[in-house]
């Protein structure tokens, strides 16, 4: 006959996933050598049954354990669930229903006091308004008298004094209605029925031997997710500006179970995707002759392409993963230092997991193009051994809040860059004028463009600035795209992508003005749809 022991088998580590927790339970138990059941009370009933292991190993404090030789073996292992309903409880509906009444029979009293009030503040008004026409009247045929100034204190007085009562009574109603509202929702709970929910995990052992052992329990219950978040703080003074940077994950669960200061880790692991090959599908290509309207006529479009290079701020990439998190296609496991303490309220919990500091190099930059402002940006190294995963920073400069911003994914020792805002002592204005003519006898195509962008520093300082242009690249041997370098402000440094970029200094109060002047040529055979 197998004998039953009901253990205490507290939750001690939590690895928290993308849409998921993965949650280890510890226990010992004192067992006699033959088969029984062990089972531990106050689980969750969302367990993932198929999930569920158990490890045994033998030893414990004050025992000396089994045999290495007679490890226990595991015979069973389920989750036993059952579904309580208690019924209704009549005493605390006989509490709820007596502090109702009580508290209605206050209601109505200062109902009533009120009343008297509002009525005793009409003939306080009335008789403060027959008074001063009283006044009045009588300095019509006779001067001041001095004891009017004090009867008109002491008639606003009171006038005052009920107007302080009233609102007194009227806050302390309203309470009295807030409270009568959640008794109400308190009885229609206390005289519903009350379904609980259990869930026991049950392992049936076969031990060889008499011996403490220690039993693991670990299993992954769904309503538990998380999302990385950041927080960053610039330091510019001194020799070198200092970004402090510290990781952290934001944990929501409603699994039914609190982990109290438990071991806590963060993983991108998607176990619901499991490890299957895609299925091929064959890929058909037809060709066809070109009309003779293809044949005389190139169609041209343009847009805009990311820059992608290494070492340099990441853009967004696109991936077939489900929405979530981006670990740049391998699982990494973040650990939090100590213990942590996530509590099954549904809410957001931050846990910070790792800190670091990294010089950086800081600069103001304005691409007009893109937003009418000068942001001061600083550029710094990963330095961690871990990649930073996407994901919402908030920013400080020099211990104040200055807004949010995000990062894509950084791999480790990647050079990322991070906006600060702008300088709203700096103004940039973007003008662009577009031209069009035709030339020659095979009417050659010309589209010109003038683009003026005006500077002014306002700051009281002199200010450094790197100012960003950009001009269209061509794919197409016919079409050509030049820059008019006699129009266009010198100084400048030429990308590979197109990228023009100015380094200016502007002294306190000085305007600049920065153009650039560009011409796309075409044949006519090519229409593009700009």
């Amino acid at each position: 006959m197998s004998e039953n022991h009901t253990i205490e088998a507290p939750i001690r580590s939590v690895v928290i996933m993308e849409d998921r927790a993965q949650v280890t339970r510890r226990g010992r138990a004192s067992l006699r050598a033959g088969r029984q059941v062990v089972s531990v009370a106050g689980a969750t009933p969302l367990v993932a049954d198929r999930t569920l292991r158990c490890r045994i190993r033998s030893g414990g404090q004050g025992s000396a354990g089994a045999p290495s030789g007679d490890a226990p073996r595991l015979v069973d292992l389920r989750v036993v669930r059952r579904y309580l309903v208690r019924p209704a409880r009549p005493e605390r509906e006989r509490e709820i229903r007596g502090a109702v009444e009580q508290l209605a029979d206050e209601y109505l009293a200062a109902f009533d006091r009120v009343a008297s009030r509002f009525r005793e503040r009409e003939l306080l008004c009335s008789g403060a308004g027959g008074f001063g026409q009283e006044i009045a009247d009588r300095l019509a045929v006779a001067p001041f008298e001095a004891q009017w100034t004090g009867q008109v204190d002491e008639l606003f007085a009171r006038r005052a004094r009920a107007e302080e009562a009233i609102l007194a009574d009227q806050w302390a109603q309203d309470d009295r209605s807030e409270r009568l509202r959640a008794l109400e929702t308190e009885l229609a709970l206390a005289l519903a029925p009350v379904a609980d929910f259990q869930a026991a995990l049950v392992a049936e052992i076969a031990a060889a031997a008499d011996g403490t052992y220690e039993i693991e329990w670990e299993y992954q219950v769904p309503c538990a997710l998380w999302r990385p978040e950041y927080s960053a703080e610039l330091t510019a003074g001194g020799k070198a500006a200092i970004v402090r940077w510290r990781s952290g994950g934001t944990a929501w669960q409603a699994t039914g179970e609190d982990w109290s200061d438990v071991e806590l880790a963060f993983s991108t692991a998607r176990p619901s995707l499991g490890a299957e090959l895609p299925l091929l599908a064959d890929d058909v290509l037809a060709a066809r002759p070109k009309t003779d309207a293809e044949k005389s006529t190139v169609e041209v479009s343009s847009r805009d392409e990311v820059i992608a290079k290494t070492e340099s701020a990441p853009q967004a990439r696109q991936t077939d993963t489900p929405p979530g998190i981006d670990d740049g296609g391998e699982a990494r496991t973040y650990r939090v230092p100590g213990r942590a303490s996530v509590p099954s309220d549904g809410r957001p919990h931050r846990v910070e997991f790792e800190t670091w500091e990294a010089e950086a190099e800081v600069g103001l930059f304005a691409a007009p193009e893109r937003a009418a402002f000068v942001f001061l940006r600083s550029e710094q190294q990963n330095p961690s051994a871990l990649p930073l995963l996407a994901g919402p920073v908030a920013l400080a400069r020099d211990g104040a809040f200055v807004g949010r911003a995000s990062i894509a994914y950084v791999a480790p020792r990647e050079r990322f860059a991070l906006s600060w805002g702008s300088e709203d002592g700096l103004v940039v204005l973007r003008d662009v004028v577009r031209k069009y003519e035709e030339t020659g006898l095979r009417k050659q195509r010309h589209h010109r463009f003038e683009i003026t962008d005006y500077l002014a520093n306002h700051t009281g300082a002199p200010q450094s600035l790197r100012l960003l242009e950009r001009v269209p690249l061509s794919e197409i041997e016919s079409v050509e795209v030049q820059i008019a370098e006699k129009e266009t402000s010198r100084g400048f440094q030429r990308s590979a992508q197109g990228v023009l970029s100015w380094a200016l200094t502007l002294e306190a109060g000085a305007e600049a003005e920065v153009k650039l002047v560009f011409e796309v040529a075409m044949p006519q055979s090519v229409h593009w749809n700009a």
